[in-house]
């Protein structure tokens, strides 16, 4: 006599095949995920320190053009422990024993330190002499918490008294 149908044997080995199969892709699609935030953050991170290099050169710029020192208002950058700068509200201020965490503004979608919540990163700004009065080197420290490692990202550019 032929039977139809599965055996319980049977259909235990699937549900365990199936599960694994499941488990794989639930894992592949968890690391995905966790690349996407790590990728994001990174991103942001270079942008944010972009940002900064970019108005260290635009105050060099204007105190050029105004006839001033060409580091006039940056000497809190070249302390030991650097300075963060607020570019929204045009405001360099010196880190002291550490530099605080960036807000970000949801209303008007922009990063600074006064309005809005705070988010991941912590930016340092380092200005040193490479050559006295002629070149100094600027560099800018992204800092961020990503789950349990604490990540940098380190942006470094040399401006010259031009």
């Amino acid at each position: 006599m032929l039977k139809k149908g599965f055996t319980l044997l049977e259909t235990i080995v699937a549900i365990g095949i199936l599960s694994l199969a499941m488990t794989g892709v639930f894992s592949l699609a968890s690391l995905s995920i966790r690349s996407a935030s790590v990728s994001s953050n990174q991103t942001i991170a270079f942008f944010l320190a972009s940002e900064a290099i970019e108005y260290i050169r635009n105050i060099r710029d204007s105190n050029i053009l105004a006839g001033s020192g060409w580091l006039t208002g940056l000497v809190a950058c070249q302390s030991a422990n650097g300075c963060y700068v607020d570019v929204i509200n045009d405001m360099i201020m010196g880190c002291g024993a550490e530099c605080p965490k960036i807000k970000f503004d949801p209303m008007e979608k922009f990063y600074n330190h006064s309005i809005g919540g705070d988010t991941l990163f912590t930016r340092q700004i380092l200005i040193s002499n490479v050559a006295l009065d002629i070149e100094v080197k600027v560099i800018v420290v992204m800092s961020w918490q990503q789950r349990t490692l604490t990540r940098t990202f380190t942006l470094e550019n040399h401006l010259f008294n031009r």
